[in-house]
């Protein structure tokens, strides 16, 4: 059926670790390319593997090979592909795999509608980094590439019961693909090149499978701390003027505002490492004034710089140090379609790259991180007569692909079908991006050639690019930075960021961002978010409301928009309206501490940061549709409201100690569905029984909120127990844990023992011996104490009932210290 099969076959099992397996099948004639990122490497020699490798010669009823993974404790298949279908031919590759269970997660980066495929409706989905925004049909690709699932599997001979176990599966393959799913179930999987390169991870729980996937591709960024609070963008500010308005009229308002970001408004005719000499000419003088009261710059950088040999420098440098991509028949350097007009996408860029940021930070504009966009590449209207943007640029010129197997493959994946029905040609490939047959990469030895072509590793282009500029920062800034990228590969979590790109003001693309939030935590890059409100289109005043309550629950939380819209900063909304949005963000700022820790262990152990609610409650198999809920940490259940007009959740409450945030009265629903009221000004949240959360008091910006006192919320459960942890730093510097130049300390609660206990275990951030614990805010109590000691001293704190939450105030505890709390009698508050 295709051309080119590959004859001599190798299966290749390696025993990676107890809890990881890795199989290759690839040709044994001819070295086939294969994805050239760094991993985590083998153990070595494996004594307990928790699985079992098979095969057969002989399945009926052709006598297929066929091979298979099982779990040892259970003897459950993970990995099966007794159905056949198994081809390698050179631009074909194909394998199909019975699945355990139809509890299938994972893939990206696609727009799914729900968080659990649906393998009945047998549809095919493309993976293939390209700029293509969140409202196309479902089942398109869009900006990175993530060939990774979840299965949570089931009991054997039940509907679909879940064990609780849960295993992963990568592929790494970094050429177009697509999958498709049947009713058997099974799950297709077809590449265009390289090989099958396969592993598994056992788990067996949820979070232990994304610990031992993060801990082989790379563990996530620990962000600096400001970029834990909320951030403003647009684009389509006219001048500094405008957009120190639209600052100004948020910080009148009393928006906490952390981040500000500055789109391609602020270039010299789109050019990097420029700046608009007559709209933005003082923007650096004004970035230093916000700097000095704690709000931070991003600026945006593209890849495409401009065909200017003469007078544009980063090209006549790029050029001088052959950091280009090349045609592979000429040698000539490719030229594209984008923003400044006709442009050359660079590659092999580090020492170049590096120099460019520093020297444009040094020189023109002192950012607080990077921006990277564009970088699938994306590319204007490859392949098309004319661009768009050619007025505007400038420029009729068009990159034109020629006719041949890398950019028109034997097998179209679903990859490239966006245009067929609204073109009068066929898609191809590299329509909105670089040939296929474009050369990158390193020069080979042997041939004098750079070493890829553009079809290999164009899904890389973003990943290789964030990289990049992790060092370049690193060098620029000698702190803790942040990269937002567009482009995500396999392993892009441990230099970046990811917002969902170019999402529409839809109740239904609001609802597609809680599915894309928890995807990427399972990808490993926990601090992703979508532009609230939406980029494109403009939201109802509702609309934004509700969408800056979710917001606020994101990892990474910005408003942003497009040139085209109206305004929608919280500013620009009613008093009303901006006063809903403001305590949205007051709820983030206070919990700041407790998703600093979540990002600590996301950064150490690789755990989640936002989790489905089946994480926690795996046997619970109406967990496992359920995505409109989303859990913070194992702790904090978010309900939001995602239908206009709505004023009331339908909420799925597991079984466990939960308590309504705002009250603090005991959820009675156990297992079940429940009505929860959600007025306009109301996010539904429930804190789970047995935490503590480390909080800490409220400012207009986390330069101010850090030298606030801290706070425990202590969430008692079923057995009068709770504890928790709190992770902190100076925010900002590298490698603190490295250098364990940090704090971190527990809390365990007791109601039998009257004792909370704080153990500060590590206290090497010297700034600690100045901030004091002053508050602990306790749900499930519903007493209060008479007498309270502190290290065996009575003290005589604040104390008072509120509605059901005890708050205790005025502690005045130092943090950098153990203390033991008791309290020797309790009172009921009848009198």
């Amino acid at each position: 059926m295709f051309p080119e099969p590959i004859d001599n076959i190798v299966l290749d099992v390696q025993y990676y670790t107890n809890d990881i397996l890795r199989f290759k099948l690839y040709d044994d004639d001819n070295q086939r390319y294969e994805v050239p990122i760094p991993l985590t490497g083998p153990l070595g020699h494996i004594l307990s593997p928790q699985y079992e490798f098979t095969y057969s010669s002989n399945v009926l009823p052709h006598n297929l090979f066929s091979f298979g993974v099982k779990r040892r404790a259970s003897e459950t298949i993970l990995f099966d592909t007794s159905l056949g279908g198994l081809m390698l031919n050179n631009q074909f590759l194909q394998i199909v795999t019975r699945l355990q269970s139809p509890h299938i997660y994972g893939f990206g980066e696609n727009n799914h509608d729900t968080l659990k495929h649906n393998v009945y409706e047998q549809k095919t989905w493309g993976i293939f980094a390209r700029d293509q925004n969140t409202n196309w049909e479902s089942n398109t690709n869009q900006y990175g590439s993530h060939p990774f699932y979840v299965l949570m599997e089931q009991i054997p001979n039940t509907d679909g019961l879940p064990s609780g176990h849960m295993h992963g599966v990568l592929l790494l393959n970094s050429n177009a693909m697509d999958y498709s799913f049947s009713s058997t179930p099974s799950l297709t999987i077809r590449t265009t090149g390289g090989i099958l390169d396969f592993f598994i991870f056992l788990g067996p729980t949820p979070e232990q499978v994304i610990q031992q996937y993060t801990w082989l591709i790379g563990r996530s960024i620990l962000p600096p701390y400001w970029s834990l609070g909320f951030q403003l963008s647009r684009w389509g500010y006219s001048s500094l003027n405008h957009m120190q308005t639209v600052i100004d009229r948020n910080r009148d308002a009393g928006v906490p505002l952390d981040v500000i970001y500055t789109d391609i408004d602020y270039m010299d005719s789109k050019k990097d490492f420029t700046i608009d000499p007559i709209h933005f000419r003082r923007i650096n003088q004004y970035v230093a004034l916000l700097n000095q009261d704690g709000i931070r710059t991003m600026v945006i950088l593209d890849p495409g710089m401009i065909n200017d040999k003469d007078y544009y420098a980063p090209t006549i440098e790029g050029i001088q140090e052959d950091v280009f991509i090349r045609w592979d028949h000429t040698g000539m350097l490719m030229k594209g379609a984008c923003w400044p007009g006709d442009v050359f996408f660079p590659d092999r860029t580090q020492a170049w790259w590096s120099r460019w940021i520093k020297n444009f930070r040094q020189v023109n504009l002192t950012f607080d991180g990077l921006w990277i966009d564009m970088n699938e590449p994306a590319l204007f209207n490859t392949n098309d007569p004319i661009s768009w943007y050619w007025m505007e640029a400038g420029s009729n010129y068009t990159l034109k692909c020629p006719q041949n197997l890398l950019d028109d493959p034997p097998y179209r994946t679903k990859a490239v079908f966006q245009y067929d029905d609204n073109m009068d040609r066929s898609s191809r490939l590299s329509d909105r991006t670089l040939c296929m047959s474009a050369l990158q990469g390193e020069i080979n030895s042997m041939t004098g050639r750079p070493k890829y072509r553009h079809y290999d590793v164009h899904n890389l282009y973003g990943w290789s690019e964030t990289r990049a500029t992790w060092n370049a920062l690193r060098l620029a800034i000698s702190k803790r930075s942040l990269i937002l990228t567009r482009s995500t590969f396999v392993g892009s979590g441990q230099w970046s960021s990811h917002w969902f790109g170019d999402n529409q003001a839809t109740w239904h693309e609001m609802k597609r961002s809680l599915i894309m939030m928890i995807e990427f935590n399972w990808f490993g890059i926990p601090f992703n978010g979508a532009d609230i409100c939406g980029f494109e289109k403009s939201p109802t005043e509702e609309m934004c409301i509700r969408w800056m309550q979710i917001g606020a629950f994101y990892p990474f939380s910005r408003n942003h928009n497009g040139n085209k819209a109206f305004d929608q900063d919280p500013a620009s909304w009613s008093a009303l309206a901006v006063s809903i949005m403001i305590s949205a963000l007051q709820i983030r700022y206070t919990l700041l501490p407790y998703y600093y820790t979540l990002f600590y262990k996301a950064h150490t152990q690789g755990s989640t940061v936002i989790r489905p609610l089946f994480h926690e409650f795996p046997t619970d198999k109406t967990t496992l549709d359920i995505y409109l809920q989303f859990l913070i940490g194992p702790h904090i259940m978010v309900a939001p409201v995602t239908d206009d007009g709505a004023r009331q959740v339908r909420i799925y409450i597991p079984s466990s100690h939960w308590y309504d945030y705002y009250t603090g009265s005991l959820i009675q629903a156990q297992q079940q569905f429940m009505i929860v009221e959600a007025p306009l000004e109301t996010i539904p949240i429930l804190l789970r029984g047995g935490a503590i959360l480390p909080t800490q008091g409220y400012a207009l910006n986390t330069k101010y909120s850090r030298e606030k006192p801290f706070g425990l919320i202590i969430v008692i459960n079923a057995n009068g127990r709770a504890e928790g942890d709190l992770f902190y730093d100076d925010g900002e510097s590298l490698d603190t844990i490295d250098s364990q130049n940090y704090y971190y300390a527990s809390f365990k609660w007791s109601s039998k023992n009257s004792e909370l206990s704080i153990n500060v275990i590590k206290n090497n951030y010297a700034h600690m011996s100045r901030l004091i614990l002053d508050s602990l805010v306790i749900y499930g109590w519903n007493r209060i104490p008479t007498r309270i000691r502190v290290d065996n001293k009575q003290v005589y704190p604040v104390m008072k009932l509120h509605m059901q939450i005890v708050h205790i105030e005025k502690l005045a505890l130092v943090m950098n210290t153990n203390h033991i709390v008791t309290w020797d009698e309790i009172a009921n508050n009848d009198d």
